[in-house]
């Protein structure tokens, strides 16, 4: 049997591999249920309490909020808890393969919950803002302990205008790919749809 180390090692490989050859990686069970059970509560609970803020589309000046064009609430991830920690940790071992085999010299990972309810989506767009392409890779952690096909809320990724991958939104698969490279699009979800959002960047060096 192997140890842990090894499985997470075996992982980690998979998705670059993948990354590389396709831009994207999609990969199930890729966390442990419990840390994958502790976010997904602190979500929940984090919706109940209202600590949630209604996401914005676009940067700076250009920044706004149309629930039409992005339904969802969000809560930044700075580590202020353990299930944030050992999240953070994992995806610190992720950026450090990254950088090693791929020499993308990622420095930090930005991320945030991401609440969607019933009859909510986010429209197809790119991950990297126009002039700004810090964000390198992005990721997508799913928390829902269960999810059906009717119950809506895929991710779909494009080729131009052609749907390349349906994504059900089961916990535990993390999703990553090159963030100027894949459009995407979040499908209206008809019930509660539990997420973290994330994007490895590089160091701004602009004046």
């Amino acid at each position: 049997m192997k140890n842990p180390e090894t499985i997470r090692q075996n992982k980690q490989q998979k998705l670059i591999d993948e990354l590389v050859e396709q831009r994207i990686s999609i990969t199930p069970n890729f966390f442990d249920a419990d840390l994958i059970a502790s976010l997904h509560q602190e979500l929940v609970d984090l919706e109940k309490q209202d600590q949630l803020r209604a996401a914005h589309i676009g940067k700076h000046q250009q920044r706004s909020h149309i629930r039409d064009i992005r339904g969802d609430a969000i809560h930044w991830i700075n580590g202020e808890t353990e299930a944030q920690k050992r999240f953070l940790a994992e995806m610190s071992q992720l950026q450090d393969a990254l950088n090693q085999q791929l020499f993308l010299g990622l420095t930090e990972l930005e991320s945030h919950y991401a609440y969607y309810p019933p009859g909510m989506g986010y429209q197809k767009h790119l991950d990297s803002f126009q002039n700004n392409n810090l964000r390198r890779i992005t990721i997508v952690v799913y928390l829902n302990p269960d999810w059906q096909a009717e119950d809506g809320g895929e991710l779909l990724t494009y080729n131009t205008d052609e749907i390349t991958n349906r994504v059900l939104p089961l916990g535990g698969t993390l999703v990553c790919f090159v963030s100027e490279e894949i459009p995407h699009q979040v499908a209206i979800t008809k019930r509660e749809r539990f997420s973290i959002a994330g994007w490895f960047r590089v160091r701004d060096t602009g004046g």
